[in-house]
């Protein structure tokens, strides 16, 4: 164990000082570019989830973290600090710490800062192909309140001790509470638009790549030290639909429609047993 952890050392500290300033996941409206609407987001966004569930006994630490675009909307850097703790074989439970920001020039007195909190647990068949994952938790975004969140998926992955495959897909729901109204103001200080967030649903499907680094205790059938690549898709969709929005300026970009927001990106991370 002593071993994996130095073998690792190096690694973590250049992907734990990049994760720490993208670090955690989620999205809560600061603002949602031309279309100008608030979403309630869920707890975990960068999901790099296979199908290995931590041992009986063995606790894994991860650092994920992740850079997301979308079109005609802000990108999203997002990222997760979380535990797992295997409590019978293909059974463990886990939490999470998440954190995200949107990435935009606009609204530049706006906080676009979100804060969530997540526990959960994964279920894996007896192979180690494939598992059924869910969580439950909550966040607040200064801008815009507070929120709760519930996730569900699923994913498949081919084990071995060299490179795993994996694909998942996940479903979520989302309720804001306390939630504020937004008024979106250009520099010069004129309405621009207002919105609040109300509850919204989504999916995210991912595929990505497990790189074991130490195969003998993968072999055991334990959770060896591992690098987390992926390439992930997210929606976020209103459950008021679609809604069009005059501005009150002479804006070329009004009037506005929204109520869906998707984005597409790569994250990665480092997970080591402890």
């Amino acid at each position: 164990m002593e071993t994996a952890a130095i073998q690792t050392n190096g690694l973590l500290e250049h992907l734990g000082s990049f994760a720490f300033v993208v670090t955690m996941t989620a999205l809560s409206g600061a603002s949602a570019g031309c279309s100008h609407q608030l979403y309630s987001p869920p707890t975990r966004m960068a999901n790099l989830e296979s199908a290995r569930t931590a041992a009986p006994g063995e606790t894994v630490v991860g650092v994920h973290a992740g850079g997301y675009s979308a079109v005609f909307d802000p990108a999203v850097v997002v990222g997760n600090v979380g535990v797992r703790r295997g409590i019978a074989p293909g059974k463990e439970v886990d939490a999470d710490v998440t954190w995200g920001h949107l990435v935009q020039d606009d609204y530049s007195g706006m906080n676009r800062d979100v804060l969530a909190g997540r526990v959960g647990a994964k279920l894996g068949n007896q192979k180690g192909w494939a598992a059924t994952y869910g969580g439950i938790g909550g966040g607040f975004a200064p801008e815009v309140g507070g929120f709760s969140a519930l996730d569900v998926g699923g994913v498949i992955s081919y084990p071995n001790c060299y490179v795993v495959p994996s694909l998942n897909a996940t479903a979520f729901g989302s309720v804001p509470i306390a939630a504020k109204q937004v008024d979106f103001r250009n520099d010069a200080g004129e309405y621009i638009a207002s919105s609040r967030a109300v509850w919204t649903y989504g999916f995210g499907l991912a595929g990505g790549i497990d790189i074991p680094l130490d195969r003998e205790r993968c072999r055991q059938n334990l959770t060896p030290p591992r690098i987390q690549l992926g390439l992930g898709f997210n929606d976020f969709i209103r459950s008021d639909g679609t809604k069009r929005i005059e501005s009150m300026t002479n804006s070329p970009s009004s009037p506005h429609t929204g109520g869906q927001f998707a984005t597409v990106g790569l994250a990665l991370g480092v997970e080591v047993p402890f």
